[in-house]
């Protein structure tokens, strides 16, 4: 995967998890715990995105891989 698609596949994650978030605080309110979750999953996206075109030497890994594993260490709660 390049460079190229990475950024765009990372700019999509973060508009999706920002639509999560905004739907979230509208249906459960703004302290509610799936909005809380997806709150830091958006800072978790901004991070990464920032990280890897800020330092050159974090692109040798991909944007998923990173992600995934961070993902898969804090489960998201689902609406319920």
């Amino acid at each position: 995967m390049d460079i190229h698609w990475d950024k765009v596949e990372i700019e999509l994650a973060i508009k999706e998890k920002r639509e999560q978030m905004i739907q979230s605080a509208r249906a459960y309110g703004f302290t509610n715990e799936i909005t809380l979750r997806h709150s830091q999953e958006l800072d978790l996206l901004l991070y990464e995105y920032q990280r890897f075109f800020r330092y050159p030497g974090a692109k040798n890994v991909s944007f998923s891989q990173r992600l995934k594993k961070a993902f898969r260490q804090r489960p998201v709660s689902s609406y319920a």
